[in-house]
């Protein structure tokens, strides 16, 4: 014991400043006995003596992106920008999310209504029944894989919907917004004295895909309050059943929703059929469904501008967004 004693006093009377290339062991290329020893760091923990964790590693300290809507209640004071300011979101993406009462250019929000807000930049809709990630993507211009990733969904792009949950289209775009309604003026008097004439309506053409028979005349007469062009698509199908909204085709399913139009993906006589068959969709009018799942319609501009024709359609023949069936 007295020679362990003298040898152990001996060692602490010794200099421990000894040369950096003797200190290998224990120096700063060794963190790991360098921290166990006297402490220090390693990477971004702070240790004390004998490995004691005094600072633990960074960890985010920060909420979690929000990827569900919310609902607001305007404050008193407030617009419509004021509220996209506090929610860091465009006006746009507010009006598309609540189109059924801000879809005028008009209009602004009033204190105490009730607003859902999306929590990025796009659109937050409601489910109705028969929607499908890939349906909704359609709708709204964005990538089916959007929607599933944003929204958590593991199901496939069309796998149908929970009807009333709520999903968020991120980087989506809804339907045109109505203009303001221009003030009243006095209305000049022609100085033919006489009215314009209304646009001529050109006879069905005799060309037609084959099982889709052009409907008669006396069906597209234009119809009063029609403010979509003539010759289109949207003027036809309005003749046969008169829309609320203004806007291109494939905005039609997503504006009906919004009105609160029953819509789905079934079709059915007198319904509505939504397509992404161009770069502005394309609407017509269902005339029949056959046993087989298969559907008539007639359609204007399908042809050939201001050209009515019918197609027989089976399903999985174009690319459908969906059925608008009415009020």
């Amino acid at each position: 014991m007295l020679v362990v004693a003298l040898v152990l006093s001996g060692y602490a009377s010794l200099d421990h400043n000894v040369p950096a290339g003797v200190n290998l062991r224990l120096g700063a290329v060794n963190a790991e006995g360098l921290v166990s020893g006297e402490g220090g760091s390693s990477g971004s923990v702070a240790l004390g003596r004998a490995g004691t964790i005094v600072k633990p590693a960074a960890v985010p300290t920060g909420a979690a992106a929000s990827h569900s809507a919310q609902t607001y209640q305007v404050g008193q004071g407030e617009n419509l920008q004021a509220v996209a300011d506090r929610f860091h979101v465009s006006v746009e993406s507010i009006r598309w999310s609540n189109y059924a009462t801000l879809r005028n250019l008009g209009t602004d929000v009033s204190a105490g209504q009730s607003l859902v807000i999306p929590p990025v930049n796009g659109v937050a809709v409601t489910v109705q029944a028969g929607d499908t990630p890939q349906s909704l993507a359609a709708a709204y211009h964005t990538d089916a894989n959007v929607v599933l990733d944003f929204n958590y969904i593991r199901t496939g792009a069309g796998a149908q919907l929970a009807a009333g949950s709520s999903v968020v289209i991120p980087s989506g775009t809804g339907p045109d917004f109505e203009s303001p309604a221009p003030a009243a003026a006095t209305p000049s008097r022609p100085s033919s004295g006489s009215a314009a004439p209304a646009p001529p309506v050109r006879a069905p053409a005799a060309a037609r895909a084959a099982g889709g028979p052009a409907p008669a005349a006396s069906n597209w007469t234009p119809t009063s309050g029609n403010r979509f062009a003539y010759g289109y698509c949207t003027w036809y199908v309005y003749n046969r059943k008169p829309v609320p909204w203004l806007g291109d085709a494939r905005e039609w399913y997503g504006q009906a929703q919004a009105a609160g139009w029953r819509t789905g993906k079934t079709p059915a006589p007198g319904a509505i059929m939504v397509t992404a068959e161009s770069g502005w969709g394309h609407v017509a009018y269902v005339e029949s469904v056959a046993p087989d799942g298969s559907w008539t319609v007639s359609e204007m501009n399908y042809k050939g501008w201001n050209i009515v024709s019918g197609r027989t359609i089976h399903p999985g023949g174009v690319p459908l967004i969906g059925f608008i069936y009415g009020p």
